[in-house]
């Protein structure tokens, strides 16, 4: 069925009282309410200075309050290695349920975002942030258990810092994983890093660039 031999949903009264098909107005078609475009452009680049100083400010805002949750989720591990394993454990699993959960609330904001490559920046930044913490909580709680599994016992900061540099694969030497667990961990996110990182980027931008395309489809037609 083409454009248009799809019936109009839009009526107005003829003069002679029958109903008749009304044109419908720009940006209010079918494709257009599907796709849920809006009417300004889909991407910054046709913005003025004063609405681009505006954009990465509003960007970078949600994304330093979401870096700042991602580190109060971490503050949250027990600091006393006495207290219950069971509690960390919980934590971690929860992290997992809730980065699953976030990574699909990323997926459908971009799909609605107004400009969906800004979107996709943000939620690559989070992604990646609460990828890592999971890494930096599990070190951290292995460090409690077994503090000579390192080469030095792990606070939060330093476990979140060692996640990151073998997520760069730096390799400084200041921290390196000691006993047999630590070091199996720490090759299980070398392999989780390489996956993800091709995985992760993909699907995000991916997501963005199908977005445009279907707005600008919808546009030209």
């Amino acid at each position: 069925m083409t454009r248009a031999d799809r019936p109009s949903v839009l009526h107005r009264p003829s003069h002679g009282g029958v109903l008749a098909p009304a044109q419908a107005p720009p940006f209010l078609t079918i494709e257009h309410l599907s796709e849920k475009t809006l009417d300004v452009p889909v991407t910054p680049a046709g913005l003025s200075t004063a609405a681009k100083a505006k954009l990465v400010l509003q960007s970078g805002g949600r994304t330093l309050a979401g870096l700042v949750f991602v580190w109060l989720m971490i503050r949250l591990v027990p600091v006393n290695p006495h207290l219950n394993l069971a509690i960390p454990i919980v934590l971690m699993c929860v992290m997992i349920a809730a980065y699953a959960w976030y990574f699909k609330l990323q997926l459908r904001r971009i799909h609605t975002a107004q400009y969906p490559q800004v979107q996709a920046t943000e939620a690559l930044i989070l992604v990646v942030a609460m990828f890592l913490a999971i890494f930096s909580v599990t070190y951290y709680t292995m460090s409690l258990a077994t503090p000579k599994g390192f080469s030095e016992p792990l606070d939060q900061f330093s476990a979140f810092y060692f996640a990151v540099t073998v997520l760069a694969t730096v390799g400084f030497g200041d921290i390196t994983p000691v006993s047999i667990p630590a070091r199996s961990v720490a090759m299980l996110q070398m392999g989780f890093d390489i996956a993800f990182i091709a995985v992760a980027v993909r699907i995000v931008s991916g997501t963005a660039n199908k977005v445009l395309e279907n707005r600008q489809r919808s546009a030209n037609e």
